[in-house]
């Protein structure tokens, strides 16, 4: 097994990408249940050995090793300086977080009941209309869930509506958080790898994840 040294002055940050992985599934592995822990914080840690001993039940060795992995795949990055949490209540930071998520501006976050919880660009009785959608699919995909993912080998958890050229005019995007599952609801392209998906679901997470 390889050893690695900590360097000082380093803080965890969660890509991107290392969110998406955290709360794509509600399948538990130990990657994403340390991405998740990280998730929790504030403000991006730093890495000391406090602080691995926090984030993980492994021993430190494993951790290094685990951390050393996620940097390689992108999941994690290291930086010099911490970044904070966007502060303020989820109901007045939702219209800004969503609208920088597809390139029309129009997303909405709904619960699993089919309520959603905020929007952007798409009026209220639409939002209804594809909040009630969004929970019918995700009826749909637990009871499919075994021959999807199994016989199948279909690894994506997200569904959409999909044009003649093969673009996806509205998607439906599962997000797992804690014992909470909710959908992002996008029209046109998704911008996942983008800061404002990181932090609403750093948002999400903070809220509801503990």
């Amino acid at each position: 097994m390889d050893t690695f040294t900590l360097n000082d002055g380093v803080f965890i940050n969660v890509t991107p990408r290392g969110v998406y992985y955290a709360i794509q599934s509600n399948h538990e592995d130990k990657t994403r249940a340390l991405l998740q822990k990280l998730l929790q914080y504030e403000e991006t840690p730093l890495l000391t050995a406090e602080t691995l001993i926090e984030i993980s039940s492994e021993n430190a060795d494993d951790t290094m090793n685990l951390l050393h992995n996620m940097q390689k795949t992108k999941l994690i990055s290291g930086h010099t300086e911490p970044e904070v949490i966007t502060q303020g209540a989820l109901e007045d930071l939702l219209p800004d977080l969503l609208k920088n998520l597809s390139e029309s501006g129009k997303v909405l976050l709904a619960e699993k009941s089919g309520l959603y919880l905020g929007a952007s660009g798409f009026p209220h009785e639409a939002a209804e209309e594809l909040a009630a959608i969004s929970a019918s699919l995700s009826e749909v995909y637990q009871r499919h869930k075994g021959l999807l993912q199994g016989n199948l080998g279909f690894s994506q958890h997200a569904w959409g509506l999909i044009d003649a050229a093969g673009n996806s005019e509205v998607g439906f995007w599962p997000l797992y958080v804690g014992d909470n599952q909710f959908t992002l609801v996008i029209d046109g392209l998704p911008q996942l790898n983008s800061p404002s998906f990181k932090h609403l679901i750093w948002v999400l997470v903070k809220r509801y994840g503990q």
